[in-house]
């Protein structure tokens, strides 16, 4: 079965280039990594956030880097291509517990240090 989730997580990563996911904290348990199934790089729903919605006069506050009379503002930007990372990974709570599969994205953050990506739970198959 194949559901849907959405929810935050707290994950730690491998630490090498790829920052591969160790395991992760969901609704209070921890999950370790037992196997990196696939890694794949997709683009956010770009049209659906604030800030595009703002440049084409649907938010009633001006978008970031705009000023509001929605002139661009120098120096100023907003990332609405900013694609997210995706992990397929094997996953179980234990030994006493099954492995699932569990699709997990780190979205990125304005700063591009680690600390600044959310990392989100958004698939699981058990």
């Amino acid at each position: 079965m194949v559901r849907r989730v959405g929810e935050s997580v707290e994950v730690r990563v491998t630490g090498d280039l790829d920052d591969a996911p160790m395991s992760f904290l969901w609704r209070g348990r921890l999950y370790v990594v037992r196997a990196v199934l696939g890694h794949w790089r997709e683009r956010r729903e770009w049209w659906a956030t604030a800030a595009a919605r703002a440049l084409h006069g649907d938010e009633c506050a001006p978008a970031a880097g705009a000023s509001a009379t929605g002139a661009a503002v120098p120096g100023a930007s907003v990332t609405l291509d900013r694609e997210r990372d995706v992990w397929r990974v094997e996953a179980s709570a234990g030994r006493a517990f099954g492995n699932g599969v569990y699709d997990l994205c780190r979205e990125p953050g304005v700063d591009p240090s680690p600390t600044a990506q959310a990392w989100r739970l958004v698939q699981v198959a058990d």
